[in-house]
């Protein structure tokens, strides 16, 4: 009998490995800051737990993110992104307008009632009260 492992993978794992690498970025700074930097010595890491704590957390979480975005093409491959799936020829004629066709009269036509409503306005801004 074959066994099958169902892995959970959230939609958004990619902002969660960003946003956990900035994070620890941001903590590293924090340790670089603190006080055993500052006076060269490890006797001083308990005035700097937060920061290590916060390295040590923010470190798993995107350690385990990171090998989950890595287990994405392996495990599913339906995962792939709707507009791979598509072909080519359905995307580019939903995209493509109808061009309009004005014949030389409708054209003109236009152009003499757009001509006769500026000079309408014309005259009105123009004429006193």
């Amino acid at each position: 009998m074959a066994k099958t492992i169902e892995v959970k993978i959230p939609s958004d794992i990619e902002y969660r490995v960003l946003s956990n690498a900035f994070g620890l970025l941001i903590s590293s700074a924090g340790l670089l800051g603190g006080e055993m930097v500052r006076m060269r010595s490890l006797d001083y890491w308990l005035d700097d737990i937060v920061p290590l704590l916060l390295i040590g957390w923010l470190g798993f979480r995107l350690y385990r993110n990171f090998l989950s975005t890595m287990m994405v093409p392996q495990s599913s491959p339906s995962t792939a992104p709707r507009a791979t799936q598509l072909r080519s020829e359905q995307v580019a004629v939903g995209q493509i307008e109808a061009k309009p066709q004005y014949s030389a009269d409708k054209v003109v036509e236009k152009v003499a009632q757009r001509i006769q409503a500026q000079k309408a306005d014309a005259l009105k801004k123009h004429t006193p009260k």
